[in-house]
């Protein structure tokens, strides 16, 4: 999770925040995440991926646009630009690659892979950033992934040129999250979300310009606009509860990603409850929170 806490828009936050508020816009933030993975699982099965790649990128680039011109934040872009363009890259190669990766795999077996980030980021915190992970840390970082190999079962085991695709995501977030924390006085978390948004809606909208495939049904143009809304709506409630409250506890509620998407994969996609998966995730998740509590208190050196 990247380091957001910044004067997005003059929102006057009360000195005693309910605690209720912020949970549900952490909670509904990540629930926005799934439900926009969700809708991209469709679109794969009914257009090339690219193009709801594009939608993605572009309407969430067009949301943007219309909160800065209602809103008029003050955003500062030319500052840590470089490393603005790196982590913007690296949030459109992990979104690319996801999106093709739920074309792939299941939808929960997607999610379980990428709760690998919080490892590899501890991992390149301690050896680039002197980081050092505490005795409890390194314990519970074992059973976290413990947990991710119990979850995934024999379900993506099979060794195939595929599984870059689920592979990428958590290692480019990692390092996205890894950056953020080299410039962790960069109080813009919209600047990076606009460089994101602008640099993925470029470079697809150029390719899908020569490429682009008719839509079967007009319906799939409003699946796209949700698309890109849901990416924009999701970043910036999760931006607002970091505002009201703390990185580490709103970070807490990216593992509530895992039961979403076990329930969407059960009610939408009709895929049966498994019992090793349900034990994994609720490893993933308990283990996964401890591992935040205790490396969260620490201080980088």
């Amino acid at each position: 999770m990247a380091s957001w806490r910044c004067n997005v828009i003059n929102f006057s936050v009360p000195q005693q925040t309910s605690l209720i508020n912020i949970i549900l816009l952490a909670a509904g933030g990540f629930f926005m995440f799934v439900c926009m993975d969700s809708t991209a699982k469709y679109l794969g099965t009914v257009m090339p991926v690219t193009q709801a790649i594009w939608g993605r990128f572009f309407f969430h680039l067009v949301s943007l646009i219309i909160f800065f011109l209602i809103f008029k934040p003050k955003v500062n872009l030319k500052k840590n630009f470089k490393v603005q363009i790196i982590r913007s890259i690296l949030m459109v190669t992990a979104t690319s690659f996801m999106f093709y990766s739920l074309q792939k795999f299941d939808l929960v077996d997607i999610y379980v892979v990428f709760f690998t980030a919080p490892l590899i980021v501890s991992l390149l915190s301690a050896y680039f950033l002197k980081d050092i992970l505490s005795t409890k840390g390194i314990l519970l970082m074992l059973l976290s992934f413990g947990s991710i190999v119990y979850s995934l079962g024999p379900s993506m085991r099979i060794f195939s040129l595929d599984l870059i695709f689920p592979i990428v995501p958590p290692i480019c977030w990692a390092l996205y999250q890894f950056f953020t924390k080299v410039v962790s006085g960069d109080n813009d978390p919209f600047a990076a979300i606009f460089y994101t948004s602008i640099l993925g809606a470029i470079i697809f909208s150029i390719f899908i310009f020569f490429n682009w495939v008719p839509l079967e049904k007009n319906i799939f143009w409003l699946y796209l606009v949700i698309l890109g809304v849901a990416g924009f709506v999701s970043h910036s409630l999760i931006i607002y509860a970091i505002q009201l409250s703390n990185l580490s506890f709103v970070t807490n509620f990216q593992y509530s990603q895992l039961v979403w998407s076990t329930i969407i994969n059960f009610l939408i996609f009709g895929v049966p409850f498994d019992y090793n998966k349900i034990v994994g995730v609720i490893g993933i998740i308990v283990f996964g929170i401890m591992f935040i509590r205790t490396e969260g208190k620490k201080k980088v050196k």
